[in-house]
């Protein structure tokens, strides 16, 4: 399972920015990429504060966040500040909604996450032209 929650997170990180577009995406699912976003963001902000990552990695986060945000239909963005708040203590929500610690569950190390997730950020704000 920690496995799966880790790179779940970086695969949903990744694949946002081909799957916010999608015509008629489910209001749940929208919901959900924002929340993971939101949550990564927090993360960002999380390895930038262990060193492994520069302070431009948080506004690319910022960045990606704003775009999700601004997807026509609407986005319930109701969790989001909750979602930051528990990636800047380095958790994220395992596949049963519980908190789990990135730290002990990033199965490539800590240091390795930031800078996939940093990566899947800056490559993804290429593709939508940010």
């Amino acid at each position: 399972m920690k496995k799966s929650i880790l790179t779940g997170m970086i695969a949903a990180t990744l694949g946002l920015f081909n799957t916010a577009n999608a015509e008629g995406m489910d209001p749940a699912a929208l919901k959900n990429v924002y929340d993971i976003t939101r949550n990564t963001a927090g993360l960002m902000s999380y390895c930038v504060d262990k060193g492994f990552l520069k302070a431009d990695s948080i506004d690319n986060a910022k960045k990606m966040v704003a775009y999700v945000a601004a997807i026509p239909g609407g986005v319930d963005t109701r969790d989001g500040d909750k979602r930051e708040a528990m990636g800047r203590e380095g958790n994220v929500l395992n596949d049963d909604g519980k908190v789990v610690a990135l730290e002990k569950e990033a199965p490539q190390g800590l240091q390795a996450w930031c800078q996939q997730a940093d990566e899947g950020i800056r490559q993804g704000l290429t593709s939508i032209g940010q």
